[in-house]
């Protein structure tokens, strides 16, 4: 039986299968951060729609779509639920990271034919312990920020490496890890997701125990990694990191969508005028949406500008990879300014839990705190563009 093969989607039909959820994620918004994870029905509606799946290859099941389209799907579904986008942009970015990193004998089983593509989760930052045995791994620890965890059938879950004599190190005496992919089915989750953003994304910790992994279902993180893959369109990890910043990007649209609906209705009770009539909201309302979308074009103009070099075969210049660099590490702070400035021009409205500005302003601060965005990724673009190289590689 031959893989299924999804049909090719036009990058405008895949942005309306998105804005047609909207509606819908809006009004379950609430019910998925008191859930704290998504519902089997919003899951179920985004699966069907592809978006697990946005750059997986369509001879896989997946949707093939370019990075920019990707990206600016999962904002989409951010302007109604950050979390809804995080955790569409955490599983479609595993699957891809995963279909790029292991061998064809190995991907028959993680994606099975003739079947849908399955839902693929998992923490890429080394916590447990991998001791070596005969023909693989024995793998057991503890790791945390498990996003999408509960739509999961593999996971791609990084150990340090142990051997009969200890940590295995490199020649330079720096301990080794990998990442492991293993079924879900082999993990326990732990229900430890108690947070103010991002309350939706089920991101929580799980744990295994002497589980063995074969040495085909063990590779580098896919960003260190060269692709298994001779598709041009896996030869660079990166091209996944501007769907993280997108989910930035969305909760910013959200808060500048919920403020203008607000200023629409909202009359200042010491003089009994529309608020929308003042000119300090106004400009609040201006300086928010001038950020985010400066922010927006920097990110998708220097993602569609890699892509051309990508599909011509041709390495992603040094200079551009800088751009890209600082380009989503900027989306994600500008849109944190965006939200905050639409946070206190709504004054004391935003402070409810039942303000849509109070949940993008919460989801947009949790989504900066993720380690490819933090502001200290700025220095990778700078050192990129002094001519030198990050000492872990992202773009």
């Amino acid at each position: 039986m031959a893989l299924k093969t999804a049909p090719a989607v036009a990058s405008g039909e895949l942005l309306e299968r998105a804005c047609a959820m909207l509606p819908g994620l809006r009004e379950a918004a609430d019910d998925i951060d008191a859930a704290r994870r998504l519902p089997d029905s919003v899951a179920g509606e985004l699966s069907a729609a592809g978006f697990f799946h946005l750059m997986t290859g369509r001879e896989r099941g997946g949707l093939e779509a370019d990075p920019v389209t990707a990206a600016q799907v999962i904002e989409t579904l951010s302007n109604a639920s950050p979390s809804v986008g995080w955790v569409a942009m955490i599983l479609s970015t595993s699957a891809y990271w995963t279909e790029r990193m292991l061998p064809e004998t190995s991907l028959r089983a993680v994606f099975p034919e003739g079947g849908p593509p399955p839902g693929v989760a998992g923490t890429l930052v080394p916590h447990g312990r991998a001791v070596r045995a005969e023909g693989g791994w024995l793998v057991g620890g503890q790791w945390p920020f498990g996003s999408g965890i509960h739509q999961a059938d593999w996971l791609a879950t990084s150990s340090w490496l142990y051997d009969e004599n200890g940590p295995i190190v490199d020649d330079a005496g720096v301990p080794q890890w990998r990442a492991f992919h293993t079924p879900a089915s082999n993990c326990a989750i732990l229900d430890t997701w108690h947070t103010s953003g991002l309350r939706g994304t089920g991101s929580h910790d799980y744990t295994m125990s002497g589980v063995f992994v074969a040495d085909d279902f063990v590779r580098r993180h896919s960003l260190q990694e060269p692709p298994a893959r001779a598709e041009r369109q896996y030869a660079y990890a990166a091209a996944t990191v501007p769907m993280l910043a997108a989910v930035g990007l969305g909760a910013a649209r959200g808060a500048v969508d919920a403020l203008v609906e607000l200023f629409g209705s909202k009359v200042d009770r010491r003089s009994g005028r529309p608020v929308a009539g003042g000119l300090d909201k106004q400009a609040d309302l201006g300086a928010a949406e001038a950020m985010a979308g400066a922010a927006r074009a920097y990110l998708y103009g220097a993602t569609g500008r890699a892509w051309e070099h990508i599909l011509a075969g041709e390495p992603v210049p040094r200079r551009l990879r800088a751009e890209l660099r600082l380009a989503c590490t900027h989306a994600v702070a500008a849109s944190v300014q965006a939200v905050d400035r639409a946070h206190l021009a709504a004054g004391a409205s935003s402070i409810y839990l039942d303000s849509p500005i109070d949940r993008f302003f919460r989801d947009a601060h949790a989504v900066s705190a993720h380690a490819f965005v933090r502001q200290t990724t700025l220095a990778d673009g700078g050192l990129l563009l002094l001519g030198g190289e990050p000492s872990f590689v992202v773009f």
